[in-house]
């Protein structure tokens, strides 16, 4: 079965309304990390929608009507309708449609051209092909043409807007070609913003005029095959198998302008009105589709990441000072370009949408941190995010207070004060929130931020001055909350405020994407998190699944509780085109599929590689390249309850620790030379060097 492939057979329908869950395109889909574009219809013609991770409306204020904006639509018309099926090939980047009598093939070029050919009997019409630019949100629209090609531009601009957008759209009828029976007729669309050059339009002229629909189409197919070859897992579940494959795919379409990473909805924007303007919001939504891209060896589609949280570095310092702290704070949301999309007058703390959490920008660090121990590459982080996490820590060595030998965290809400403003807010309503003490994933966060600066600083060799207080917050910042729930000992949600809530899994998230628990954790705290774990069921919460499965594998519940709960997302949530449909956000729950069997299939994340650790032995399964802790690249395959094919490439030449009771021998690839290694019960570890691949049998 071809797992990189899917099917419509029926009309994506579009459900009334503008929340998250309304919102998200049903339609066939694809992008080049930059433009995207989604199928639609009207009741007589088939509709592409434009879409740039750039074209923002750069309106301050909390969401107004700014934020994330379409770039327009391409209108085909003179098409039956009548017979719908349209088939996406995700590994060459590719659409293939067939309506009734006309044939339509799709595909987003690397350098921002859509390409399209349509295939007409010669007894038919031809299709018009038109481009169509909205006039909403006070945009300002041109047309002209310019020898052949025909240019449409849409800017905003005027003395509210911040920082000028404008995007030039070119239509370029290529070729048509006429045989006995039909007509083929060939098209490119070029997209180019100011931010890709300051002469946009006669760029975007360019682009079109010199378009090669032929050598591009290969260029398109070679780049997909090129990330797919990447890494690869294999399951005799081969839904799972197919989702897997969609959900990577959509990330990468979404997740290569590096100036301009995704918002909540990515760049499948198909209208002027998407919720929270399809901002940046930090306490988790962010962050989420970044979760499975490391562990799938996809660190490139990390690269656009940093470049909105460090834009925020002047207003995160003045955040931080609101608190009488030194280093960085960050609000609930902001645009790229620090666009203020958090200033609301009546909001209690200093007018700025904090909503009683101070926790966003260590949970910003997450994500660099990931990228950090996966990859240990120095001059990333020294370049990227080391400043960051940095000054993050900074402002938490301020804002802890040291009691009785204690780190403890005050006044940060585990939750989100939905109400932490205006004249109807009553503080002795919220007193529990307001005053918070040791929310339970601040410390799971906060714990993890002095693990990964401390460690950055001595591979770098800088700060030495913080060692000795970073290792002493690393090993006294507060426990984890507990209370007794249901007769059984649980992780609370706080010291001191919100005990417990049957929604989110804002009380898991210490264990993922934290990693602050997990198989070398022991038994106890362990059984509490199990407890934790099995009060309700999260497997289908609209801003928790994404976490709450892969939770799960990193403390080894039941692997058929996973992948049941898998099963039932994609059964609930999953759309025609494999996005997720929540009511929680967009294209986080990309993340979900992938980076739970990532985890149930290997984990690295306490310096120990270990192989299947959540899975059904009897479930065959293999895996290519998933990406360790430690910058490892690993593989390997279960078949008949046994492990084979164990490889290990070491990209970095660190120390390699691997949990498997059953390995005799290690072998290094390149000279067939057996290496000496220890043994500490059922963990082997070994000396690596750089590019070098290992073989343990």
């Amino acid at each position: 079965m071809n797992t990189y492939f899917n099917e419509f057979t029926n009309k994506p329908e579009k459900l009334p309304g503008n929340g998250a869950y309304e919102k998200m395109p049903a339609g066939a889909l694809c992008g080049n990390g930059d433009l995207g574009v989604v199928l639609s219809n009207d009741e007589t013609d088939l509709i592409i929608h434009i879409s740039k991770c750039d074209f923002w409306k750069f309106i301050p204020g909390a969401h107004k009507d700014g934020g994330i904006k379409t770039v327009g639509n391409i209108r085909i018309e003179n098409i039956d309708l009548t017979e719908y099926n349209i088939k996406q090939y995700f590994d060459e980047g590719l659409i293939k449609c067939c309506f009734s009598d006309t044939k339509i093939e799709f595909f987003v070029a690397p350098q921002n051209i859509i390409y399209f050919e349509t295939k007409t009997p010669v007894s038919k019409n031809l299709p018009v092909i038109n481009i169509e630019m909205p006039d909403t949100c006070n945009s300002v629209n041109s047309e002209f043409a310019e020898n052949d090609v025909t240019c449409y531009t849409r800017k905003f601009t005027g003395e509210n807007i911040d920082i000028e957008t404008a995007v030039t759209v070119c239509l370029k009828e290529i070729n048509t070609n006429k045989s006995d029976d039909c007509s083929i007729s060939r098209y490119c669309v070029s997209v180019c913003t100011n931010f890709d050059s300051s002469n946009h339009t006669k760029k975007a002229v360019e682009m079109a005029s010199g378009c090669d629909y032929d050598a591009d189409k290969v260029k398109t197919r070679e780049k997909w095959q090129k990330f797919f070859a990447a890494s690869k897992v294999t399951l005799e579940d081969k839904e799972i198998e197919k989702f897997y494959n969609s959900s990577l795919y959509h990330l990468a379409g979404c997740m290569g302008n590096k100036g301009f990473p995704p918002g909540l909805f990515g760049n499948f924007i198909t209208d002027d009105f998407f919720p929270w303007a399809g901002d940046y919001h930090m306490n988790y939504n962010y962050e989420a589709p970044y979760y499975c891209i490391f562990s799938s060896n996809h660190p490139e589609l990390f690269d656009g990441y940093m470049t909105p949280v460090n834009e925020m570095s002047e207003y995160a310092q003045s955040f931080a000072k609101l608190f009488n702290c030194r280093g960085y704070a960050f609000p609930v949301s902001f645009g790229p370009k620090a666009l203020d999309v958090f200033s609301q007058a009546d909001c209690k703390e200093h007018g700025v949408l904090f909503l009683g959490q101070k926790s966003h920008a260590a949970y910003a660090c997450v994500i660099p941190l990931m990228h950090w121990f996966s990859t240990y590459d120095k001059e990333y982080a020294s370049e990227n995010y080391y400043n960051f996490i940095f000054n993050v820590a900074l402002f938490w060595e301020d804002y802890l207070t040291k009691e009785k030998g204690k780190y403890v965290i005050k006044k940060d809400a585990a939750h989100e004060i939905p109400y932490y403003r205006g004249k109807e807010f009553k503080f002795i309503t919220h007193f529990g929130q307001v005053n918070t003490i040791n929310a339970i994933n601040s410390l799971g966060l906060v714990k993890l931020l002095f693990k990964g600066v401390y460690d950055m600083a001595k591979e770098l060799g800088l700060n030495s001055e913080k060692y000795a207080l970073w290792e002493d917050i690393n090993k006294n910042l507060s426990d984890f909350p507990t209370f007794i729930k249901h007769g059984k000992k649980c992780f609370r949600y706080s010291k001191f405020g919100i005990r417990w809530r049957d929604d989110n899994t804002v009380g898991l998230q210490h264990i993922y994407p934290a990693s602050q628990i997990g198989f070398s954790s022991g038994e106890k705290l362990l059984k509490i998190a199990k407890n934790t774990y099995f009060i309700n069921d999260r497997r289908l919460d609209d801003n928790g699944s994404n976490s709450y499965l892969p939770a799960g594998a990193r403390i080894g519940v039941d692997p058929e509780f996973l992948i049941e709960g898998i099963h039932q997302n994609i059964k609930e949530f999953a759309l025609p085109n494999r996005l997720f449909r929540h009511h929680g956000g967009g294209i986080e729950h990309l993340t979900t599929v992938p980076a739970t069997i990532n985890e149930m299939l290997m984990q690295s994340y306490e310096d120990v590689i270990r192989l299947f650790p959540c899975w059904n032995k009897k479930s065959d399964a293999s895996f290519t390249n998933l990406r360790a802790d430690g910058a490892f690249l690993v593989s390997a395959e279960l078949k008949n309850e046994n492990i084979s094919s164990l490889k290990i490439k070491s990209l970095k030449g660190r120390n390699c620790n691997v949990e498997c009771s059953d390995i005799k021998a290690v072998v290094r690839e390149a000279d067939n030379k057996k290496i000496e290694f220890k043994r500490n019960g059922n963990i082997i570890s070994f000396e690596t060097q750089p590019d070098e691949a290992y073989i343990l049998m």
